[in-house]
C-alpha cells in the first residue's frame, strides 16, 4: 500500500495527516468543510484526470478501501492543484513547465511507495529516471521565470528611461513653459 500523505508534494513539503486535519479543522464548520472537501476533491480529480492518470487507479482503490490516506492523498493533491491553477496565471509555458513537475513528483511519489513494499531494480531504475526528469524540469521553470524577470526588468528600464526622458526636457524648458502657461493664464484671466 502507498503512503497517500506523500502523493502529489515533495518530501519537504509533506506533512502528517493528523496535522492536516487539524489546521484543517480549525479553519472551517464541519459543514463548510464537507463543502469545501467535495470542492477540492473535484478540482484535484479534474487535475488527475487531465495530468496525472497513472494514480486515478491509486486514488479509487484508496478511495474504495481506506478512506482516511483517500482524504490526505486528496489534500497533498490540492497543492498540486493550486500549483497548476498559479501556473497558469503565469502563462501556458508555466503552466506547461508546472505540469512536467507535477507529474515527474508523482511518478516520484508511486515509485517511493512501491519500493516500500518491494524492493526491485526496475522500480530504482524509474525513480532515478524520475528525479532526473523533475530535476530536468525545474531547470527548466528556473529559465523560464529568469526570461520572463528579464522580460519585464527591460520594459522597466524602457519605462524608466522614457520618465527620464520627460523629466529632462521639462526641467530643460522651465522658464520657457512657465512663461508660455503664465501668459496663457492671464488670457484667461482677461488680462494681458
Amino acid at each position: 500500500n502507498c503512503d497517500a500523505a506523500e502523493i502529489g508534494d515533495p518530501p519537504s513539503q509533506n506533512r502528517s495527516a493528523e496535522n492536516a486535519k487539524r489546521s484543517d479543522a480549525s479553519s472551517a464548520k464541519p459543514s463548510d468543510q464537507r463543502d469545501l472537501d467535495k470542492e477540492i476533491e473535484r478540482g484535484v480529480l479534474q487535475m488527475v484526470n487531465n495530468h496525472l492518470p497513472e494514480i486515478k487507479v491509486l486514488l479509487d482503490q484508496l478511495r474504495d478501501n481506506e478512506p482516511r490516506q483517500y482524504e490526505s492523498a486528496i489534500r497533498n493533491l490540492a497543492k498540486s492543484s493550486r500549483r497548476l491553477q498559479a501556473a497558469r496565471k503565469r502563462g501556458e509555458e508555466a503552466f506547461e513547465l508546472e505540469v512536467h513537475i507535477v507529474q515527474a513528483q508523482s511518478s516520484i511519489n508511486l515509485l517511493i511507495a512501491k519500493l516500500k513494499v518491494r524492493d526491485n531494480k526496475m522500480d530504482r531504475k524509474a525513480l532515478l529516471e524520475a528525479t532526473r526528469r523533475i530535476e530536468l524540469a525545474e531547470i527548466e521553470r528556473a529559465k523560464h521565470e529568469l526570461a520572463s524577470s528579464q522580460s519585464r526588468l527591460a520594459k522597466m528600464q524602457e519605462q524608466v528611461t522614457a520618465l527620464e526622458k520627460r523629466l529632462l526636457e521639462k526641467q530643460t524648458k522651465l522658464n520657457e513653459t512657465v512663461d508660455k502657461d503664465f501668459q496663457s493664464y492671464l488670457r484667461k484671466s482677461g488680462r494681458k
